[in-house]
């Protein structure tokens, strides 16, 4: 048992080492005037520690990669508003694959896969739209001294932006998760045992 729990905090370490490194590169930008939204692939470690070991793991992985990257990659006021709105839109996605796909099977389920998809990506949408509008742009209003609804608009920031973004990153994060879980699949076993 201890060596049960032992692989499995090794794991979680090394799952939230390869997210820390995913925020970083690759990223790129999908919408012109919007280059601080960046579609970036943090995700799939989450994603691995979610089929692979379960819920909590999944959320320990997103906590630390999250503290990683405010220690070490600290951006100031962006970081300390922005993190808080991928942590929340993170935890969404995940929440919605777990809650429609409870076990990954590799080649089964086809239909509760793409519904897995379809829901987590609508989901991390609704929120990103929610947190952005009660959180991030009265925070960056008043701490970064930047008004989104006088700089670019609300309707269209929100609109505009956000949403289209966000339904993207939503399915880049879906279809790169599901090949990566499949290439991976064959190692799964060394860490239940």
């Amino acid at each position: 048992m201890q060596h049960l729990r032992t692989k499995q905090i090794t794991l979680i370490s090394i799952l939230a080492t390869i997210s820390f490194a995913l925020m970083i590169f690759p990223q790129f930008s999908l919408i012109p005037g919007a280059s601080f939204l960046k579609i970036e692939f943090s995700i799939i470690p989450v994603v691995i520690a979610l089929y692979w070991l379960d819920f909590t793991s999944a959320v320990w992985v997103l906590v630390l990669r999250t503290i990683l990257k405010v220690f070490l990659l600290n951006g100031g006021v962006n970081t300390y508003i922005g993190l808080p709105v991928n942590l929340a839109v993170a935890l969404t996605f995940i929440i919605g694959l777990k809650l429609c796909l409870p076990e990954f099977d590799f080649g089964k389920q086809q239909g509760r896969k793409l519904l897995a998809l379809v829901v987590s990506t609508l989901a991390m949408t609704v929120v990103a739209l929610l947190v952005n509008v009660t959180i991030a742009m009265p925070l960056y209003s008043e701490f970064a001294h930047f008004d989104i609804s006088k700089f670019i608009g609300t309707k269209t920031y929100l609109w505009g932006m956000v949403l289209p973004f966000n339904l993207v990153e939503g399915l880049f994060w879906s279809g790169v998760s599901y090949f990566v879980l499949i290439l991976v699949a064959p190692f799964k076993n060394r860490f239940k045992s």
